[in-house]
């Protein structure tokens, strides 16, 4: 009961404006009031083993923290582009203000890589990303504002499936969007509607995590050993028992007194209680928990520094498996909501996030599948010099196809029309 009363008053201490409170009362006296109050504001709660999992907390264990960094940073990075498709060619569409935004600067203050990147962390660590679409005069798109998840809820009315937005200002005031009005990214939901929050869905894996951290920093804090007695020769006084121990853990305990050679008085013998940290298999425990936490959103464990199993022989084809299992994926759930958000699920128009800038490889092998394309007729010299960031050539070969000359028409040479036998027929020898 002593944790939950710290947490309500933590929580309280949160101001008038956040203070919530359980249904059908006005405190919090269980552990099922303090759970329905994480619920309400998207906490977590508290996990079996007894740590708090909120969204500060879960953003201060490195494993969560790194996940999020890999995934929102490799995600911001990719190129975007908004193509046009005229018949069998695509190109740019520089003309439209949704390129722009998402390929150049998404607002008046914020380029399209940090509006992205702040949308992708939204994303990872609330299940949702909002941004609001600015419009002026003639409805053109003029910016994509980013809306705090926190102070957005989409609601759908139960008779005619209208989805709506409620948004709450800083100042209190809330505004009602309708659905075209906003740009929603979300990747796994219940009702349709809202994104399944990510610290409340995996919240045990992150509390395991949360309580070792907070068992090492603990066992470090007293100087790395475990807990112990002083054992007397002869029978202590009560009023010296409090000094002794106050004596010897300002002398002996914690980082900076650890090694310290401990000089007792005569008949005080030191003996340890407890089990090591070997014994409890802490590392070990710590490590399993980093691998679980990067297996939940699909980020390999050497993309955040957990290099144990990794040779020179795997970590290419993890790096693979990075961009299609966890990064392609998302790619994708972007692409569409921009089609259907920003687009209007024009069948002309379309949003790319160019993978190809994770699968580029070293040099040599980039040149080396480069070449085989040049060979094959696939691409021309200018096509690879742009792929390679260099200017097109000024000559007119720059724009030529070129085909090596054991490499012909398989139809060269045979007739127009080869008729048929008919069936049961052995083939003819003309």
């Amino acid at each position: 009961m002593g944790m939950i009363n710290r947490a309500a008053a933590a929580i309280w201490r949160l101001g008038d404006a956040f203070r919530p409170r359980a249904e059908g009362s006005s405190t919090i006296t269980t552990s099922e009031d303090l759970e329905k109050v994480f619920r309400r504001m998207g906490w977590g709660g508290i996990s079996i083993s007894g740590a708090v999992v909120s969204l500060t907390s879960a953003q201060r264990l490195a494993a969560v923290a790194s996940c999020e960094r890999v995934r929102s940073q490799t995600l911001a990075h990719l190129p975007c582009v908004t193509l046009r498709k005229d018949g069998k060619k695509k190109e740019p569409a520089t003309d439209l203000p949704v390129y722009r935004l998402l390929h150049d600067k998404a607002n008046d203050h914020q380029t399209s890589y940090q509006f992205r990147r702040t949308l992708f962390r939204d994303q990872f660590y609330r299940g949702n990303a909002y941004a609001l679409k600015v419009v002026g005069v003639g409805g053109r798109l003029l910016e994509l504002r980013r809306l705090h998840p926190d102070c957005v809820e989409p609601k759908q009315d139960k008779q005619t499936g209208r989805v709506t937005y409620e948004y709450r200002r800083p100042d209190g005031a809330t505004i009602i969007f309708e659905r075209s009005e906003i740009l929603h990214l979300w990747e796994v939901s219940e009702d349709g509607i809202k994104g399944l929050n990510q610290i409340a869905l995996y919240r045990e894996t992150i509390g395991d995590g949360i309580a070792l951290r907070e068992h090492g920093s603990r066992f470090f804090s007293n100087g790395a050993k475990p807990l112990g007695v002083l054992q007397a020769a002869a029978k202590i006084p009560p009023e010296s028992k409090a000094d002794m121990r106050s004596d010897f853990e300002s002398l002996y305990a914690g980082p900076e007194n650890a090694h310290k050679i401990a000089i007792l008085d005569q008949g005080v013998e030191y003996k340890q209680v407890g089990i090591s940290m070997e014994d409890a298999q802490y590392l070990d425990a710590r490590k399993f928990n980093r691998a679980e936490i990067a297996g939940l959103w699909g980020v390999p464990p050497h993309k955040i520094g957990d290099l144990e199993r990794s040779t020179n022989n795997n970590i290419e084809h993890q790096g693979l498996e990075f961009v299609t299992d966890c990064i392609g994926p998302a790619a994708v759930c972007f692409e569409q909501s921009c089609n259907s958000d920003l687009l209007g699920n024009d069948p002309e128009l379309y949003v790319k996030l160019n993978l190809n800038a994770l699968l580029r490889g070293d040099f040599k092998t980039r040149q080396e599948g480069l070449l085989a394309q040049r060979r094959a007729g696939v691409i021309n010299a200018n096509e690879w010099r742009a792929f390679e960031d260099l200017n097109p050539r000024d000559d007119v070969g720059g724009d030529q196809y070129i085909v090596e000359e054991n490499m012909t028409d398989q139809t060269k040479g045979l007739p127009a029309k080869v008729a048929k036998a008919p069936s049961g027929a052995p083939p003819s020898n003309t």
